[in-house]
């Protein structure tokens, strides 16, 4: 099915979320009065996928990835596994965080070894969610694996940005929305964690509850009368 929607780049995408899973990567197009208009294409067999990267610290030019997680929509685990560093031996700051010891990753591979199998995920989805998604993103790319870099545009998610844009609260001093951490978000959203916070595993999983959540209450509140009354120009 497609689907024919006016407004903003931010609203389009907003309503593409209302749809979930099944709204595949969204087609931009600018009018001539300046305007934008956006075709949705609406398909059950869309693949989207849930990542995140446990790392040595914030720097994707210094850092190095410690454990990396994805999922796909229903939960199911497609890689989950930890690497020993090429350059870093410690990493006291992150490990307080996520738990990671040198010693527990000592007998670990390196990514590189994983990386056919991590691109073939990520090339395969029609869309990537994640927690402030642009730092896992940003760290993957630093080993060369990076969604754009298969010929396709899947379309990224940054479930930390929505869940902030769904709650609506303002930060006027940093001129945006007021982010909330991942515990947070998925307590608001009642979710029951499988692990610790923090591990990659957990992470994607409470991110994915996450996501699903925000995708569930914007269906709620705005409902298909809601929909046409934010979007007029909304046609099927």
């Amino acid at each position: 099915m497609r689907i024919r929607i006016d407004g903003t780049p931010e609203e389009i995408e907003q309503a593409a979320h209302i749809f979930g899973p099944s709204c595949g990567p969204i087609k931009i197009t600018k009018k001539r009065d300046g305007g934008n208009f956006g075709y949705l294409e609406v398909d059950e067999c869309q693949k989207i996928i849930c990542l995140d990267c446990e790392t040595t610290g914030l720097d994707p030019t210094e850092d190095e990835i410690l454990s990396l997680s994805i999922v796909d929509w229903d939960g199911n685990v497609l890689l989950d596994r930890r690497y020993k560093p090429e350059r870093k031996t410690e990493w006291p700051d992150a490990q307080r965080v996520n738990g990671i010891s040198p010693r527990a990753v000592t007998k670990c591979r390196d990514i590189w070894a994983d990386s056919t199998e991590i691109c073939q995920i990520i090339g395969e989805a029609d869309e990537i969610i994640g927690y402030n998604v642009g730092f896992d993103l940003e760290f993957l790319d630093a080993v060369r694996i990076a969604p754009y870099n298969f010929g396709r545009k899947p379309r990224v998610t940054d479930t930390m940005y929505e869940f902030a844009k769904l709650q609506g609260d303002w930060d006027s001093y940093h001129e945006e929305y007021k982010w909330y951490k991942l515990t947070e978000a998925a307590q608001i959203a009642k979710y029951k964690w499988t692990d610790k916070a923090h591990g990659s595993l957990a992470d994607a999983l409470a991110c994915l509850a996450v996501q699903k959540y925000v995708d569930a209450e914007w269906r709620r509140l705005r409902g298909p009368e809601g929909i046409q009354r934010l979007y007029p120009n909304f046609r099927y």
